[in-house]
């Protein structure tokens, strides 16, 4: 029995030392959350304008053709929640910060970051960013948090040597770009639809609501410190269009009109049906490719926003590849 004990101790010693040398190889791998807090401490004295959102601005709107001193700090699955946090924790600390530029996607209003709807997401911020928004200390173990995903990603960086992170020196996310798109993207727009309606759980009317807030809580932060939010919905593949829910998309655009008629610092941007865009702009049915069609969409939202405010423009600039 004794020896058995022993066998045990000295087994589970080992698993120990593997499990902290796979947490600390992971945590060496670059991460888009760790780049893009890096981002906005480098350029803090520097940023005048700043994007923020989910995948839909990470990938759609380039900041090399804004005007002077944009970075987009938008990460994939980042949602209100976040990105409201993101904003307060830093907003003191940019002096020139003018204009903020917020995505959002037709399923925006009823994500939020919370455990019941993605944990991977909370272990990320907590480990790469040091936003702690549960105080469950696993959230602090990128092996327990997320599980297969961690292994996923180790075999990706150690085993592959495939990038992990393909941002350029401004933000923007390469990973979307029209080389990256999947030859069944157009096949795969029914699924997505389905998955970025609102749901119909309980929690669904509390999730927009919370949001609601969220919004109007970052509204009066940036008309306390003299700064423009602009609210822009990015276009979205017709057949992506074609699907959604009429009262969804309705309720969606009333509730961010009636924000924008709140507060006089706050103007909405929609290009969610535009016909401008066609299949060679898009990456998948909600997100435009970033070598194409964020360009293109780029090039609007400048002439729209920036003449709109009167805010000197630049000749687009060359960010660096990861």
């Amino acid at each position: 029995m004794k020896k058995f004990l022993t066998y045990i101790c000295l087994f589970s010693s080992l698993l120990l030392v593997l499990g902290i040398g796979f947490e600390v190889m992971l945590r060496r791998i670059p991460n888009s959350y760790k780049f893009k807090q890096e981002i906005i401490e480098k350029n803090s004295d520097k940023v005048k304008n700043l994007i923020i959102g989910s995948s839909v601005t990470n990938c759609s709107i380039n900041p090399a053709y804004l005007a002077d001193s944009t970075y987009n700090i938008s990460l994939s699955g980042q949602w209100l929640r976040y990105n409201r946090i993101l904003l307060e924790r830093y907003i003191g600390q940019l002096p020139h910060l003018q204009n903020v530029i917020w995505g959002i996607s037709y399923q925006t209003l009823w994500i939020d970051d919370c455990i019941s709807q993605d944990k991977i997401s909370i272990a990320n911020h907590k480990i790469y960013m040091g936003i702690e928004t549960d105080k469950d200390p696993l959230y602090n173990i990128e092996l327990i948090a997320t599980g297969s995903i961690s292994f996923r990603k180790w075999s990706k960086y150690y085993l592959l040597h495939k990038k992990t992170m393909a941002c350029d020196s401004l933000g923007l996310d390469h990973g979307f770009d029209s080389t990256e798109r999947s030859h069944a993207w157009l096949q795969d727009i029914p699924r997505l639809i389905k998955g970025h309606s609102a749901s119909q759980e309980p929690t669904a009317e509390q999730t927009f609501r919370d949001n609601i807030r969220r919004l109007n809580d970052v509204a009066g932060l940036c008309r306390n410190k003299g700064i423009n939010l602009h609210l822009v919905i990015p276009p979205v593949h017709k057949l992506y269009y074609e699907l959604t829910y009429p009262a969804q998309v309705a309720q969606m655009h009333t509730a961010l009109e009636e924000i924008a008629a709140k507060w006089d610092n706050v103007r909405l941007y929609s290009y969610f049906n535009d016909n401008r865009f066609g299949d060679d702009d898009f990456h998948s049915g909600n997100h435009l490719s970033a070598d194409i069609g964020a360009i293109k969409f780029t090039q609007i939202l400048q002439h729209d926003i920036w003449n709109n405010d009167s805010v000197q423009t630049k000749s687009p600039v060359h960010p660096q590849r990861p």
